[in-house]
């Protein structure tokens, strides 16, 4: 199976194409900047030391994150555009992945984590395993540098990426050991990553775990800001987009109870009759999601989550909207809710959508100071 593999989300712009245990080209180009520009040369250079056409392709892989937000967007609008227009299938590998894999020693437990800037890293835990990296530890999240330190395993453990250095030396323990693979991932790897997984059923969502930088402007009081509007991409999502939902999860719902992690987002993916639906902003940064489940004729919303900097501008409208009107075309007209009785924004949202109380769960929600709220239960 020829394969191409595209890597742009940390600090070189890579292309490989692979055809089962052969690399037929490699090309890297070192620095992080400039990849929309450099990528697409790389590409048709790659093509040509193959040797073939990019419709001989059976597929093509790039990593989703994390990592930059621009690197990120450059290799899977890429890698969408050519699956497109060849009809091929796209993965998505996680950069954290690929440089497990490349870095694991037998026996050994693998720590992939990457210099996010301001005292931060990415980063990802892997069990020790006979070969390769063994299951995941944790999910790809993204820590102080402290909080890094205290999730790594007891014992001794391999270190891989532009951040291991510096989590060793916060660390201070002798039994963490550096990889001297390369701290940009393999394109070749993530193509062979993506050779050993089924065939995907819909293209890969970015996993941007950081949330976005830019903050909408502060009015002065002598002035009027014009209302800010935000333009939304509203895509249906699955099990893979399970990490990308936990983070937004964990951002808009921080400080108010429990946040659900990506295994359990991925259980409730996997429910019959789930419905996922990713809002993305037009920079193609996720802004919210919203979670329902249909059963016959009837359905409910599971969550709805928002990053608390893009509330206010439509996202929660919009998810809400959007995922009624697709439980109503699969023929569940009615849905119902469960919404703490404090939380006085949710409540106005889901009103002016057509839900009516129709009960109350005493005591159902508990806020971080120990008060107990009643649940209103809400119906269209």
């Amino acid at each position: 199976m020829k394969l191409l593999g595209i890597d742009t989300a940390l600090n070189a712009c890579s292309v490989a194409i692979i055809d089962g245990d052969a690399t037929l080209a490699t090309v890297v180009s070192a620095g992080g900047k400039g990849n929309a520009e450099r990528l697409l040369p790389a590409l048709e250079q790659a093509r040509q030391q193959a040797g073939i056409q990019l419709a001989d392709l059976d597929g093509i892989a790039a990593t989703i994150g994390p990592g930059s937000f621009t690197g990120i967007r450059t290799a899977l609008a890429t890698a969408r555009a050519l699956g497109l227009a060849l009809g091929k299938p796209v993965w998505g590998i996680t950069t954290t992945e690929v440089l497990a894999t490349a870095a694991a020693q037998p026996g050994l437990p693998t720590v992939a984590v990457i210099d996010a800037r301001r005292d931060e890293v990415y980063i990802q835990c892997f069990a020790a395993a006979a070969s390769g990296p063994g299951a995941a530890l944790t999910e790809p999240q993204l820590l102080g540098i402290a909080a890094a330190v205290a999730i790594l395993p007891q014992g001794p453990a391999v270190l891989v990426g532009s951040g291991s250095a510096l989590l060793q030396d916060a660390a201070r323990r002798d039994d963490l050991h550096l990889s001297l693979q390369s701290p940009d991932p393999d394109p070749a790897l993530v193509a062979r990553l993506a050779a050993a997984r089924p065939r995907p059923l819909m293209a890969p969502a970015p996993l941007y775990i950081r949330p976005p930088d830019a903050k909408l402007p502060t009015a002065s009081p002598a002035v009027t800001q014009p209302a800010a509007r935000l333009t939304l991409n509203i895509r249906a999502c699955g099990v893979e987009s399970a990490a990308v939902l936990a983070a937004l999860h964990a951002d808009g719902f921080a400080g108010h109870g429990e946040v659900w992690t990506a295994a359990s987002l991925r259980d409730l993916l996997a429910m019959p009759g789930a419905l996922a639906l990713l809002a993305l902003d037009d920079g193609d940064q996720p802004a919210g999601f919203i979670l329902l489940r249909q059963a016959a004729d009837e359905a409910e919303i599971i969550t709805l989550a928002v990053r608390p900097r893009l509330r206010r501008l439509g996202v929660a409208r919009r998810l809400l909207l959007v995922g009624l009107d697709k439980l109503a075309g699969r023929g569940a007209p009615h849905c119902f809710l469960e919404v703490a009785e404090d939380n006085v924004a949710a409540r106005a949202l889901y009103a002016t959508a057509g839900f009516t109380e129709i009960g109350r769960r005493p005591g159902y929600y508990r806020d971080p100071a120990g008060r107990q709220h009643d649940a209103i239960v809400m119906r269209t």
